[in-house]
């Protein structure tokens, strides 16, 4: 079974967790703002400025480092880049947790959700943001995703989800293979 974690953008990782633990686990992915506190293994940057900022600084070379096929070249095919295929267009917050949670579960039976936040959205980007995320549970029904820690009541669309479930970082912890 090929278990697989997605950080969200403004997850820290608790200090008390061992990161080597987590990766015994499965493999990470995050954007680009979890590598360092969350040590992510395969980061996206869906953010042209950005993804050339830390390809100036051969950032590629200390990860999995993803960018869109829509800039790549632009990026002068830096070596070492790896390129998604990407059709979201608009500007949203975060869009890089959407993207990392498609890579994942390509890839994956479990994925574990760590620091989303999927109680009832309150603004017209939280609106946009969870449509992107129901719509990814449901491109993928073979995989169980797993909310860890999640402390807010989901909201209803998600409850209706058969292959989304809650559970606890000292449970998921557990499953060292």
């Amino acid at each position: 079974m090929n278990l697989t974690w997605v950080f969200a953008s403004s997850y820290i990782l608790d200090p008390v967790i061992d990161n080597d633990q987590i990766k015994n686990i499965g493999s990470t992915w995050g954007s680009w703002s979890t590598w360092r506190t969350c040590g992510t293994d395969n980061v996206i940057c869906h953010d042209k400025k950005k993804a050339q900022e830390l390809v100036d600084r051969s950032f590629q070379n200390s990860c999995n480092f993803f960018v869109s096929q829509s800039f790549a070249q632009e990026l002068k095919n830096a070596s070492g880049v790896k390129i998604y295929d990407s059709n979201f267009e608009q500007v949203l917050p975060n869009i890089e947790d959407i993207i990392a949670m498609h890579l994942a579960a390509s890839s994956s039976d479990v994925v574990l959700l760590v620091g989303f936040d999927l109680a009832p959205p309150s603004t017209s980007n939280d609106q946009i943001y969870h449509g992107l995320a129901i719509g990814t549970f449901k491109s993928y029904p073979e995989t169980q995703w797993v909310l860890v820690d999640h402390l807010t009541e989901l909201a209803k669309p998600y409850q209706k989800l058969s292959n989304l479930t809650c559970d606890i970082m000292k449970n998921v912890l557990q499953l060292q293979l």
